[in-house]
This record gives C-alpha cells, structure tokens and sequence, in this order.
C-alpha cells in the first residue's frame, strides 16, 4: 500500500453540484461505501485553485466556508503540491479537460511517486495526452483520467461476458459539446472493453448532424433498431410522456426526428471491425443508455445511472474508486483508454467541420 496521508485538489472553479464540490466534499466529510458511510480518518486535504482563479477574501465564498467548517487548507499551488501523496485535478464545471498549464504545472511540481487522478479527459486531443503521460512517467507519478461514467451503476447491472464477439454498439447522450462526446467515450469504452481482443484502437470517424443523420440510419450506416433498445432503458422519455404520463416507443413512432434539438452522431470504426455510434440527442431523453449487439445474436443494454441532485449519489462510486487508486498505485483502468478518448475527442473535433466525410484515424490504432 502507498502513503496516504495528503491530499491535494487543483480546482478551476468550485460551486455547489459541480465535480469540483462533489469530489472535495466526499474526502472533506465521507461518503456512502460498501452498505456503510466511509470518511478517511487523518487524512490531510489541501485545495489550490488553479490558474488565476483565486480564493477571494469574502467570508461567504463557498470554499472559504469549507476551509472553517473543517481542516481544509486553502494555499497556492507549488505549496499544495510540495508533499502531497496524491492529487485530484478538476476542471471547470463546463470543460471536459483541465487547462493544459494547470495540468504541466501539477506534473512538473507534484512530489516523485505521487498519484495523479484527473477528473474528465486527460486532453482534447492525443498529442497533449501524450506529453501529459511522457512528463508524469518521467516522475514517476502515477497518472489516471477518467469521470463517474465507467463505475457508477448500471440499470440494469449488466456487462459484456469476458471476450464477447461484438458486432456493433451505440449510446445516447445528451448535453453541450465536447462534455457530450467525453461522456458518450466514457460510458461505452469500459463496455466495450470487455469484448473479444480488447479494445485495439480505431482507424476512421464520421460526423453527421441533422436530416443527414437521420438518412445515415435508413442507409444502416448505423442502427434504428439498436437506438430502440437503448432508449427502453431511458428513464425521461421527452415528449408526450411529460404532457400525461404515457409510455412511448420514441424510434416506432417516430418522434425520435421531431424531439431531437441539433442532433448530432460520430461513426467509429474500429479496428476489429466492430462499430460504434455515440449520439447526442438533445430533447429525446435527459439520460445516458446504451446498447451492444452481439455476432452470435442477442443485445444488451443498460441506462448509465446518474442520481439526482444535491447528492449526485454517483461521485461515491468514483471518490472510492480513487481513493484506491492512490493506496494501491494501481490506475483503475487502462492507460491506454485515458490516451484513446482523448484522441477520439480531438478526431471528432476534426471531423465535425466535415459531415458525412470519413476521417481516417491511423493514430488511433493501438500496436
């Protein structure tokens, strides 16, 4: 077991019901774990806010509030970081990645052998991602990336069987770009993980928007029948459902074309053969689900649970995912996944000026 004895948060904002407060109050006061409520005994908690993003003097500020509510310690970041076992970055609430200085900075300054967790991308593209990893390695700090997609819960709780033969898969999100496409990644490549041969990259994307997206679907570039039974396991179903309680079938009986607002789709193909749709469907449904198809016949599926707020029950899953991250020093999933979603981000950003264009991604494919 590694020394566990400090904490240090990177903040870039911190407000009530972002990542930023969810995250620093589950180690501040404890969390649901196990059947039980878990709080870290002993454990020193430090907050730097990163960039010029600083504690202001008002005594009402939130963070300030924390910081004399319990030993929480507001300082500056090179003091944050001189002898922190561990540290935990958050971006802004409305960003996927932190801001590439803030992450340099934690990865040149953070104390040899410490543990870094970066909550969302490790970046927007996989050049940075990679200078993030080479500069951590170099330290010997322990670099993870990741958000409450990959271990909250999964309704129902099902996973792909070890080496399942998979033939095609699709999720639904909802939300501004680029977080819609970081969670859509982050939702279905731990599912897709589990897949015969493992995930081995992807060689081509295509972006699709609007009518074209629609056509796209009736072509079988992807598939309605799939979307279908992905959206059965939707708990907000838009539409007529929230005008008299009634139960739709959105994909047969067409609404799906009508609710969506700036629909918008990726294709992946990756190099198995296996291929992906990540759709942002604005208006059909306010939650994340997914569906695989498998070779030999039959699918699953299963909504990506997000729990109401003011407690977003989802963060406990994932602060104890990272508080056993940093007592073991074992990354809880693959660095490769960390380094594969943030090239898929900076492909779909390329792609998107593009529409209906294939954008072949050989830097995508894992060797």
């Amino acid at each position: 077991m590694k020394p566990f004895r400090h904490l240090a948060f990177i903040l870039e904002d911190f407000a009530l019901q972002t990542p930023a407060q969810q995250l620093l109050d589950r180690f501040l006061f404890g969390h649901r774990r196990n059947g039980a409520f878990h709080k870290i005994d002993d454990l020193r908690i430090s907050v730097a806010r990163a960039d010029s993003f600083l504690p202001p003097s008002t005594g009402s500020d939130l963070l300030h509030a924390r910081s004399t509510e319990t030993a929480l310690q507001l300082t500056d970041l090179p003091t944050v970081l001189r002898d922190a076992d561990a540290v935990i970055v958050v971006p802004r609430a409305d960003s996927g990645t932190p801001a590439a200085a803030n992450l340099s900075a934690v990865l040149t300054q953070a104390k040899r052998s410490a543990a870094c967790f970066v909550f969302g991308a490790l970046a927007s593209d996989l050049p940075s991602a990679r200078t993030f990893t080479t500069l951590a390695a170099a330290r010997q700090i322990t670099l993870a990336a990741g958000t409450f997609l990959p271990v909250t819960w999964r309704l129902p709780q099902v996973d792909l069987p070890t080496n399942a033969p998979v033939e095609e898969s699709l999720i639904v999100v909802e939300g501004p770009s680029p977080l819609a496409e970081l969670h859509a990644l982050d939702g279905l490549l731990p599912v897709l993980a589990r897949r015969v041969g493992g995930e081995r990259g992807v060689r081509r994307v295509k972006f699709l928007a609007g009518r074209e997206l629609w056509r796209s679907g009736d072509r079988k570039e992807w598939s309605w029948p799939l979307l279908s039974t992905a959206l059965s396991r939707s708990d907000s179903p838009q539409g007529d459902t929230l005008v008299d309680g009634r139960t739709q079938d959105l994909v047969g009986l067409g609404q799906v074309p009508k609710l969506a607002s700036n629909p918008r789709g990726w294709l992946l193909e990756h190099t198995d053969g296996v291929r992906t749709t990540l759709l942002v469907l604005d208006g059909v449904v306010a939650d994340y689900n997914f569906a695989v198809r498998l070779r030999e016949g039959g699918e699953i599926s299963a909504q990506l649970f997000q729990a109401p707020v003011p407690a977003q029950e989802h963060f406990s899953p994932l602060a104890a995912t990272i508080e056993n991250f940093f007592r073991t020093g074992e990354p809880p999933w693959p660095a490769s996944r960390a380094l594969l979603t943030a090239g898929l981000l900076g492909a779909c950003r390329e792609a998107a000026p593009q529409p209906g264009t294939w954008l072949k991604t050989p830097e995508l494919v894992m060797r």
